[in-house]
C-alpha cells in the first residue's frame, strides 16, 4: 500500500500524432490530438490487458509470460497512482501504475514503475506523458523513490526514464530465463524525489 492516500486528477495535454520522443518540437503539418491522463478504473481492464499482452509479446519489455487476471494485477499494485491515458475518443492508449518493492515498512515510500504504450500509438509522446504523471502522483502519495527494471534491449524505456530524471544504478546480470531459455540482464533505474523524504538532509 502507498505510505498515504492521493487523489489523481484528470490533465488533459495536447499531443502530436507524429511527434516522436527524440523531437522537442511537433513536425511541420502535424495534426494535434488531445490526450487525457486519469485515474484507471475497472472498466479500463479490457485495454489495459491488450496493451499489457502487446508488450509482453515483444519479449522485451518483462519476465511475465501471460497477462495474469484483473484480480490479481491489481492486487500488486497500489491504488493510487494507477494511471491510463486516453485518446480524444476516451479508447485506452497506454497506462502506468507503481507496485511496492517491500511489505517492510522501512521500504514504504519505495515503488516499481510499470509503463505501456499501444504499439499503435508509440513514439507520440504518450509514454513520457504517463511517466511525468505517474511521477507526480506518487510525490503527493508519498513515495520517495522510483525504480525501474529495464532490459537492455528496450532502448526506448531506457531513454523514456532517462529524460524523466531516472539514472542508472545498477545491472542485474543474467537475473532472470526467458520461455526460450535464454538469460537477461535487466538494468536498475531509480528516480528519487527532491520533494519526498529531504527532511533531516
Amino acid at each position: 500500500m502507498p505510505p498515504t492516500s492521493a487523489t489523481t486528477a484528470t490533465t488533459s495535454i495536447r499531443l502530436s500524432s507524429s511527434r516522436p520522443l527524440s523531437s522537442s518540437r511537433p513536425a511541420a503539418g502535424a495534426e494535434r490530438a488531445l490526450l487525457s491522463i486519469a485515474q484507471m478504473v475497472d472498466g479500463d481492464w479490457p485495454a489495459v490487458a491488450r496493451i499489457y499482452a502487446a508488450g509482453i509479446a515483444t519479449g522485451a519489455a518483462t519476465f511475465e509470460r501471460e497477462v495474469p487476471s484483473y484480480e490479481r494485477w491489481r492486487a500488486a499494485r497500489v491504488e493510487e497512482p494507477c494511471l491510463v491515458a486516453r485518446g480524444d475518443g476516451g479508447g485506452v492508449l497506454g497506462w502506468a501504475a507503481l507496485s511496492p518493492v517491500s511489505a517492510r515498512r522501512v521500504y514504504r515510500g519505495v515503488g516499481a514503475v510499470s509503463i505501456y504504450v499501444d504499439p499503435a500509438h508509440a513514439r507520440m509522446g504518450i509514454g513520457r506523458a504517463l511517466l511525468l504523471a505517474l511521477i507526480e502522483g506518487s510525490e503527493r502519495a508519498g513515495f520517495w523513490t522510483l525504480q525501474a527494471g529495464i532490459f537492455p534491449e528496450n532502448e526506448a524505456s531506457i531513454t523514456l526514464h532517462e529524460r524523466c530524471g531516472f539514472r542508472l544504478v545498477g545491472i542485474h546480470e543474467r537475473i532472470g530465463r526467458m520461455r526460450d531459455g535464454s538469460w537477461r540482464d535487466v538494468m536498475l533505474y531509480e528516480r528519487r524525489s527532491e520533494i519526498v523524504g529531504r527532511e533531516n538532509g
